[in-house]
């Protein structure tokens, strides 16, 4: 059996990824389009074993003063317990970044190294070996980070397996008891999904442009939300959650009526039976109710004058499906509209997707990977009960020594380079 490394067909490429266990759409065909669609460079390279790939990687580049930074984001992808062949396609790597002139290479592969539940306490041991592995391998092991990042792939990550989820109702069940009581608050408030089309990318744009300026963190800008609608095609959906108000305000008035009329018989009861408390409770309890939907329309009605017009956007999102998982990419929420708990209903609708297309697991993607409270996005995915997971992490590959020995110092005197 004689290995040998090239470049790929997209064709060929496509055909591998899609079929491994660490695919991501960081190293999907799609991504590939995008980055060239981009102008960015990109390539599709592979191990071939007798004609068969046993291992693949996207390759994208990023620039330095000091020359290109190869990036495996999310890859490579192949059987890591097969050292060999990792030796061997890390060696044809470093040959093919150093024929293009690149200056290093960085392997962030698609890999666990602790998994936690929602307090971060660990669930199984920590992948140190995959870390000795990569080291015996030639490569340095980046400090671990923490924190958000809108500018790459996520070290820690909030993820839900659905492989035994098959049917909305067991799915319902399987989430924390807060997001089941907002998901029948959904109900009541008549939040309706639907997807977008390219002309409204500008409106999705400015959902989460005013999200992103709230939470202090850097968006994506137009053009890129309009190459994934374009590249990703079917594997992307925008979504928006909407909200009626003339609807919404005309049930909530009907729901009023008809208290209006269990109070009204429940007053002739203690009219006639002044002396039987339960009848004042069950009065007090109607009432209660029926201050709660008095409350709710007057709120709608405020909203609705203020925003001028009848049907709103509350929140959006953007999803991308891959056969081996759906990943929550980029979302918003206008804070006005907080209360009607529409992302709840939103990644409810998208999970029901994946399990009826076969996807076993549902990645909310970026979390900060401290526990202490302090973010509040891990607060709001872990209402759906998945775990953490860390992943290993970037691995560093010099390509020219010397040249990166010089890199490095720079960048340590000016913290850049």
């Amino acid at each position: 059996m004689t290995l040998f490394f090239t470049e790929l067909t997209p064709d060929e490429y496509q055909y591998f990824e899609t079929k491994q266990p660490l695919g991501s759409y960081t190293q999907s065909i799609l991504q590939y389009q995008l980055l060239r669609q981009r102008q960015r460079d990109a390539f599709l390279v592979g191990v071939k074993e007798d004609d068969m790939i046993v291992a693949a990687a996207l390759i994208t580049t990023e620039s330095t003063r000091f020359g290109q930074v190869y990036l495996l984001d999310r890859g490579p992808l192949l059987d890591f317990d097969n050292i060999a062949l990792v030796q061997f396609f890390t060696q044809s790597v470093k040959n093919f970044a150093k024929q293009h002139g690149a200056l290093y290479i960085i392997w962030r592969p698609n890999v666990t190294y602790a998994a936690t539940d929602d307090k971060g306490q660990l669930l199984d041991a920590p992948n140190d070996h995959f870390l000795n592995m990569m080291s015996d391998a030639g490569y340095t092991h980046a400090p671990f980070e923490f924190g958000m990042s809108t500018t790459g792939s996520p070290t820690w990550e909030y993820v839900k397996s659905l492989s035994d989820l098959d049917t909305p109702q067991a799915l319902q069940q399987s989430f924390t008891k807060n997001a089941q009581y907002y998901l029948k608050k959904n109900q009541q408030f008549g939040i309706k999904l639907r997807e977008l089309s390219r002309e409204e990318l500008p409106e999705f744009k400015r959902l989460t442009q005013t999200t992103a300026d709230r939470l202090h963190y850097h968006d994506k800008d137009l053009a890129f939300y309009e190459a994934i609608y374009d590249n990703y095609g079917a594997s992307a959906t925008f979504i928006f959650a909407e909200l009626n108000f003339e609807q919404y305000i005309a049930e909530e008035k009907h729901k009023i009526v008809a208290l209006d009329q269990k109070l009204e018989k429940i007053q002739t009861k203690i009219d006639k039976y002044p002396l039987q408390e339960k009848f004042k409770r069950q009065f007090s309890e109607f009432d209660d109710q029926k201050q709660h939907h008095v409350q709710r329309v007057a709120k709608a009605t405020q909203q609705m004058a203020v925003a001028g017009t009848s049907t709103v956007v509350v929140a959006g999102a953007l999803f991308i499906a891959q056969p081996q998982e759906m990943t929550y990419l980029y979302s918003g929420t206008y804070e006005a509209y907080m209360d009607y708990y529409a992302p709840y209903q939103i990644q409810f609708d998208m999970m029901q997707r994946a399990v009826a297309q076969g996807i076993p697991t549902y990645n909310f993607y970026g979390i900060s990977g401290r526990f202490d409270g302090s973010d509040g996005v891990l607060g709001f995915k872990t209402a759906f009960a998945g775990h953490a997971r860390q992943l290993v992490g970037d691995f560093i590959l010099p390509v020219n020594g010397l040249k990166y020995r010089l890199y490095r110092l720079l960048k340590q005197l000016t913290g850049k380079a």
